[in-house]
């Protein structure tokens, strides 16, 4: 039996897109983001499993990359 806690979080279209604009042009979010990723998408409405989000990375990419990638990120 898998544990729940471990799965990969499943976000649905609407929640990526929330997600990815939030990354793009909210500081405050993308702090809390980098702080805890969990917090951040629990703000946002998820309330998926949480197991995959717990690999932190140093430095998130920028508003610009973000934009730059966002047809790649959203498919």
């Amino acid at each position: 039996m898998a544990d729940d806690k471990n799965a990969p979080a499943q976000l649905d279209e609407a929640l990526v897109k929330q997600l990815l604009d939030n990354l793009e042009t909210n500081d405050d979010f993308r702090k809390q983001f980098q702080a805890s990723p969990e917090a951040a998408l629990r703000s946002l409405g998820y309330a998926g499993p949480m197991g995959c989000l717990s690999l932190k990375s140093s430095e998130l990419a920028s508003p610009k990359q973000i934009k730059m990638q966002r047809a790649k990120l959203e498919g």
